[in-house]
């Protein structure tokens, strides 16, 4: 089924979950939790997936997969509350395969949504990728950062307490620095979930995130190349 958007009542439904955080409750409205707010993320990834095979042909493009769950994993979360209230959708590789990937996401929760860019998770060896990439091709570092803000998307960075050796222009300095990154667009006004136009919203903001993206990918690849089958962190 294509989207057409989410239900008035869909934000509500969670909220009140979490809030009970009842296994007994959860049962009672499962169901609804699924048909109105599971399967519309579903049919957001469903149609979002030629554009997506399009920028990787290795992307995990199972909606089933992209999309998160509603119950936490508590084994080892400091915070014991069972349910979320808030279901978000990654666009990536199979998460187990390999780190330090790139990703997209798209999030929705009561009070507002969030779209965004970024690696899923960093070590040394890649960042090390990282920063010789961006020093090896400024202006198109330089080109993905504006287009991400173009879009909306503030970056969000986790920086190195000392300074990285090597020369960088001044402007991408905090970029280098940083050992996390991402972009992300957050959005009070819920109408367009309801409406169904947060889809052409999300078409126009991940073409933006797109070179952010490719750069990161490169980066990733590059990694992999270097260490082989060492590069997944299971092994």
């Amino acid at each position: 089924m294509p989207f057409h958007g989410f239900d008035r009542d869909t934000f509500l439904l969670l909220a009140e979950n979490k809030f009970n955080d009842s296994k007994p409750y959860y049962e009672s409205v499962k169901d609804r939790i699924k048909q109105k707010a599971i399967e519309p993320m579903r049919e957001i990834c469903a149609d979002l997936a030629d554009e997506l095979f399009e920028l990787d042909d290795q992307m995990n493009l199972n909606p089933v997969k992209m999309v998160s769950r509603i119950r936490r994993d508590t084994r080892r979360a400091k915070t014991k509350e069972m349910y979320r209230d808030n279901v978000w959708a990654m666009f990536m590789r199979h998460k187990y395969e390999w780190s330090c990937q790139p990703c997209m996401w798209f999030e929705v929760m009561p009070g507002g949504y969030s779209m965004g860019v970024g690696v899923y998770d960093t070590d040394t060896g890649y960042l090390a990728h990282y920063r010789e990439a961006m020093r090896s091709q400024p202006d198109v570092f330089r080109r993905a950062v504006k287009q991400a803000h173009a879009a909306g998307a503030a970056e969000s960075l986790e920086r190195y307490a000392k300074d990285k050796p090597g020369e960088i222009p001044k402007d991408l300095r905090p970029y280098y620095q940083a050992k996390s990154l991402y972009f992300i667009r957050y959005c009070s006004d819920m109408e367009p979930l309801f409406s169904g136009a947060v889809l052409d919203e999300l078409r126009a903001c991940f073409a933006a995130f797109a070179p952010m993206y490719r750069f990161l990918l490169q980066v990733m690849e590059t990694t992999i190349a270097e260490r082989g089958k060492q590069y997944d962190k299971r092994l």
